[in-house]
């Protein structure tokens, strides 16, 4: 004779945290209610755990671009074709978005050679900066050097330094120069 299993077999009774709650010590406190409404920063509101802050809280300002009424800067390859990186270059310093932001575009221009090229984001201080996201872009033989590609990046918190380096098939230090356009989240 077999053992029939019923739904209770498999329910426990299991209590629903506060709303807004941040606690994130059991599962129940990172799944949080369905009621939450509190948008805090990555990695603490259970909201931003379980949807995902850009597919559930999507609103920004408008377009920026970065630096604005400034030259773009300027970032070197290594001297290694394709088997590593040149030093990270600041593009957006510590303190100067003073909002949440992420960035959807890097404009690259004044490319100094033909070829291709992988140019990596990064947040953080200097010598602690983490990759946040890559792009491929190149030119070609006929001086196309100018682009704006699109990229996708976790959301930021305020006021978090931005910086850039870039790789290349050449075996020589290329150049690119770079902007970003980005938003801020109101």
């Amino acid at each position: 004779m077999k053992n029939q299993l019923t739904k209770t077999d498999f329910t426990t009774e299991i209590a629903v945290p506060a709303e807004d709650s941040a606690d994130d010590v059991n599962v129940v406190d990172v799944v949080g209610k369905k009621s939450d409404t509190a948008i805090m920063s990555p990695g603490s509101s259970s909201l931003y755990q379980l949807a995902g802050y850009m597919n559930y809280y999507h609103v920004h300002d408008s377009a920026k671009c970065y630096p604005v009424l400034a030259d773009p800067v300027t970032v070197t390859a290594s001297e290694n074709a394709w088997t590593d990186y040149g030093s990270w270059v600041e593009i957006i310093p510590v303190d100067t978005i003073t909002n949440p932001f992420d960035i959807h575009w890097v404009h690259t221009g004044e490319i100094s050679a033909t070829g291709n090229y992988v140019l990596e984001l990064s947040s953080g201080l200097a010598e602690s900066e983490v990759v946040i996201g890559q792009i491929a872009f190149s030119r070609d033989s006929n001086q196309v050097q100018t682009a704006s590609q699109p990229i996708q990046i976790p959301p930021q918190l305020a006021n978090t330094r931005i910086s850039a380096r870039i790789s290349s098939g050449n075996a020589v230090a290329n150049t690119a120069d770079v902007k970003v356009y980005y938003h801020e989240y109101p």
